[in-house]
């Protein structure tokens, strides 16, 4: 985030709390249960707002030297992703042009060539077949017209982007429109992977999103782990075409920097999350940075997977400073897993009792509506709010 948009947003939130007021919506926001709950809306989801929005499919930092290479099967279908010599990102289906087989079996790795266990055929990182044994025996093979089926992918913001058909880099940067500048400021390409982890949760993929969107459950659901380092109902909510920006203050934004001079910088105070439509949700929070992107299943919206990352400066050896990012990581976990993902574990069974035909967002959960507003237009149900 740029040094301006700082103190833009500092003036706006000391102008609140100086008030004693908090970040408001004009009305209340109904959004039906059977978005959450009905296997049809999870396809038109799927058709819409997942076929027509570039989407993350995860850091750069899991890819970060020639070589490289991730599979992921969470968006629907089996791929790789891999860093070609050039260092270039390239993403494929992994289904080896022969009989189907999956070429790439590990989560994660470094190789020059993936070799398909099935039969031995062997494609280089960019997708391109290099070797079948017994080659006679497929005399029309053209090698040099084979390779495993591209996806459109962008590297950007250190983050690797799928493209829906027909779109290309600068079309990305168009959809970001300020983001892009503000995405820009933090260089995530610069930074380290500490962990990733993939988490298959019983919980519809909004869920997902909508614990980072609002700050009202800070004091109560967080008590215990990371209630007392936030202020709680506080969300300086700023939309960005389908992008949804919210600044998080901590317990250390307090009398003394709201009325120092000369002003503090926010960043120091603040944590910031940024929904990246469709299904992704970035937090920076100094050091660290989150990347959280989660998928629907299509066969049920009651489920989900949900991949993780965590990125850092580049560490040291230092022992201490390995604790310190492990117990980061930890808190992380508890808060997130134990106690974010438990409630929405329990809202997914309570959908199925009859109870409840809408969920109910505040005035004072501005992101969560405009999340669910945006999804709604493009998932052609706005009729409903």
């Amino acid at each position: 985030m740029r040094a301006a948009e700082r103190q833009r947003l500092a003036m706006e939130i000391n102008s609140l709390l100086s008030s004693n007021t908090i970040p408001m919506c004009s009305h209340t926001m109904e959004n039906p249960v059977a978005n959450y709950a009905d296997p049809h809306h999870t396809q038109r989801e799927l058709d819409t707002v997942f076929a027509s929005f570039p989407r993350v499919l995860g850091p750069a930092a899991l890819i970060p030297e020639p070589g490289d290479y991730f599979s992921d099967d969470m968006n629907g279908a089996p791929l790789v992703l891999s860093r070609d010599l050039q260092g270039v990102v390239h993403g494929f289906y992994n289904v080896c042009v022969h009989r189907g087989a999956r070429v790439v079996t590990e989560a994660r790795g470094n190789r020059r060539l993936h070799t398909c266990p099935f039969h031995g055929w062997a494609y280089d990182p960019t997708g391109s077949l290099r070797a079948v044994p017994t080659a006679d025996a497929f005399p029309d093979l053209d090698l040099s017209r084979q390779q495993l089926k591209p996806i459109e992918v962008a590297e950007r913001h250190g983050l690797i982007w799928w493209l829906p058909d027909g779109w290309d880099e600068a079309q990305l940067t168009n959809s970001l429109g300020a983001l892009d500048d503000e995405l820009a400021a933090y260089s995530l390409e610069h930074l380290t992977l500490f962990r990733t982890e993939i988490l298959e949760q019983p919980i519809n993929w909004k869920f997902v999103m909508d614990g980072f969107l609002e700050t009202y459950h800070f004091k109560f659901l967080h008590r215990d782990t990371i209630g007392p380092f936030v202020r709680s109902n506080f969300g300086l909510t700023d939309t960005f075409q389908t992008h949804t920006r919210m600044v998080v203050l901590r317990a250390s934004y307090d009398e003394h920097v709201l009325h120092a001079e000369p002003p503090q910088d926010l960043l120091s105070h603040a944590a910031v999350m940024y929904q990246l439509f469709p299904n992704t949700v970035l937090v920076w929070q100094g050091p660290q940075i989150e990347v959280w992107t989660a998928y629907p299943h299509a066969a049920s919206p009651n489920q989900c997977d949900v991949r993780v990352s965590v990125l850092i400066p580049d560490p040291n050896d230092e022992q201490q400073q390995r604790v310190d990012w492990e117990r980061n990581w930890q808190v992380l976990m508890d808060t997130v897993l134990n106690e974010d993902f438990a409630v929405s574990r329990q809202a997914q069974a309570g959908m199925t009792s009859g109870a409840l035909t809408h969920f109910v967002y505040g005035r004072n959960e501005p992101a969560l509506q405009a999340f669910h507003r945006n999804l709604a237009q493009h998932v052609l149900l706005s009729r409903h709010y």
